[in-house]
């Protein structure tokens, strides 16, 4: 059986895009620590960083987003789904 020509396409990283990899650990996954995550939103300069804490009830929402856009304008995501 022959194998599919090659399709790839090769770029390389804009300036955005290597920041956002910049700092990411070797072997980053999902288990981030909350004391790890606490301390990587602190180092956030103050301009980007908000914290909310949620502690919703049945019915309630669950707020897990808040991003600032150039605008000013902010842009809220949110679960209708209580935290357990």
């Amino acid at each position: 059986t022959a194998l599919p020509a090659e399709t790839a396409t090769f770029k390389k990283f804009s300036g955005t895009e290597q920041t956002k990899l910049t700092g990411i650990e070797d072997s980053a996954t999902i288990d981030q620590t909350g004391a790890e995550v606490k301390d990587l939103i602190v180092a956030l300069a103050d301009d980007v960083r908000q914290i909310i804490i949620s502690r919703p009830q049945t019915g309630q929402k669950k707020i897990y987003a808040i991003q600032t856009h150039s605008d000013d304008k902010q842009e809220i995501e949110q679960s209708d789904t209580a935290e357990s």
